[in-house]
């Protein structure tokens, strides 16, 4: 008959239990606020050139306000704003935007409701 192999585990004494200090901050990322970050007006400029120099077609369903905190339809067609300018602007990143009247309507996607209503 074979024995099964004892397992040794060692026992630390009182003294090398004692707690590791704490690691210090870093800053690190605080929680991302609930409020749209308001963009200046040279931003706001330059997303609507660059909507308008990106060109899509977008088709808006009748009845549609483009004024700010109106809710939009569930399902209009929002689009990613271009590239250039989420370079430029990463304050924008969390939205969308459609066209209205021909102005650059920026949308909360997880709300539907409308943040800002830039110049023609």
């Amino acid at each position: 008959m074979i024995a099964a192999p004892t397992l040794l585990v060692p026992t630390l004494s009182a003294s090398a239990q004692t707690p590791l200090p704490a690691m210090p901050s870093t800053g690190g990322v605080g929680p991302v606020s609930a409020q749209p970050v308001p963009l200046t007006e040279e931003q706001k400029g330059a997303i609507a050139q660059a909507v308008r120099e990106n060109r899509r077609d977008v088709k808006v369903p009748p009845g549609v306000s483009p004024q700010v905190g109106a809710e939009l339809p569930p399902a209009m067609e929002l689009h990613m704003l271009p590239d250039r300018a989420l370079a430029d602007i990463p304050e924008a990143k969390p939205y969308r935007y459609t066209v209205v009247e021909e102005r650059v309507v920026l949308v909360d996607p997880t709300t539907m409701r409308v943040v800002e209503v830039l110049a023609k």
